[in-house]
């Protein structure tokens, strides 16, 4: 070997470990990033109270008891409310099995500073029935009517939550998933007190996990349309790309229907793939993956 050749040779195997040097750097500081974020996540998880209870509350006529889970962060307050709203099962026989859920959510909630409610509406789960939110037939379903019929129970549960100690019932953002997020939107037309935005994830019915829409897409469409001429609250939602009940396109039907009549900004944003169904993405995917969009939109409603 020449002197030249071997000194280039020389020359590459110290890049190399150079190099390799610096990746290990890289991989350590990243790490030990992820370690520090982990370390702060738990220690705030660690301050936040989570309390299980009943929430007593009129509902078309009579008294509900509903099971709840209340998320409180450290400190005295008055915090902001966040009220968190489930969907609903493919099939309403399975309501009675339907859980408290959303605990990462919640907590995330709770780590920005707000009381965090999550209810089981009547029917479902542990809460007083009877189920109230039935729909017509799949061949012909009023969207209007099942929107509304949900938006006034999440109002009630609302109303009732801005009641508990350390909250300010003027700065209330309602949340919804699924068949309760399009609760959520038809909420809008007339919301409770203190309510200055709301959070649809995922917000539709008549979805099948299958990406199809009973009575069509077109119908669902015209509700969300119904809805958007008279809402009067500032709204952000959000749909994952693989959400097999309500897929982007009808999603962005939906979205362009409501936000055309809307005065206050309806966001659209566009969420990347999760798990096998991205519609589950409130309920089981990592805050990070809508934290960012959802702070933004909290720092501009909250004041």
């Amino acid at each position: 070997m020449s002197q030249f050749a071997e000194s280039s040779a020389v020359r590459e195997r110290a890049l190399i470990r150079n190099l390799l040097s610096h990746i290990r750097v890289a991989l350590v500081l990243a790490c030990l990033a992820q370690l520090l974020v982990a370390a702060a996540t738990k220690a705030a998880s660690a301050d936040i109270t989570r309390e299980a209870g009943w929430l007593k509350m009129p509902i078309d006529g009579r008294e509900f008891r509903l099971a709840v889970h209340v998320f409180r962060p450290p400190g005295a307050g008055p915090f902001p409310l966040v009220v968190i709203n489930h969907g609903i099962p493919v099939s309403s026989s399975d309501a009675r099995n339907q859980k408290l859920g959303f605990s990462a959510a919640s907590l995330w909630f709770a780590g920005q500073g707000y009381v965090v409610v999550v209810a089981l509406r009547p029917g479902f789960g542990e809460s007083d029935g009877p189920y109230l939110e039935g729909s017509g037939p799949c061949s012909d379903r009023d969207y209007v009517h099942d929107g509304r019929k949900t938006a006034a129970i999440e109002s009630a549960i609302v109303q009732t939550a801005a009641q508990l100690p350390n909250v300010d019932p003027k700065k209330i953002i309602v949340v919804g998933h699924s068949a309760g997020g399009f609760g959520a939107i038809a909420l809008g037309d007339a919301p409770p007190a203190g309510v200055v935005g709301i959070i649809s994830f995922a917000g539709g019915r008549g979805g099948d996990d299958h990406e199809n829409i009973c009575s069509g897409a077109e119908r669902l469409a015209q509700a969300a349309g119904t809805f958007g001429k008279t809402n009067q609250v500032p709204q952000l939602w959000l749909y994952a790309a693989n959400d097999h009940f309500f897929p982007p396109w009808v999603a962005q039907m939906m979205f362009e229907a409501y936000r055309v009549g809307s005065r206050p900004v309806v966001r659209f944003v566009g969420l990347p793939p999760f798990d096998g169904d991205g519609h589950r993405v409130l309920g089981y995917a990592d805050p990070s993956v809508w934290a960012n969009p959802v702070s933004t939109f909290l720092t501009e409603v909250i004041k």
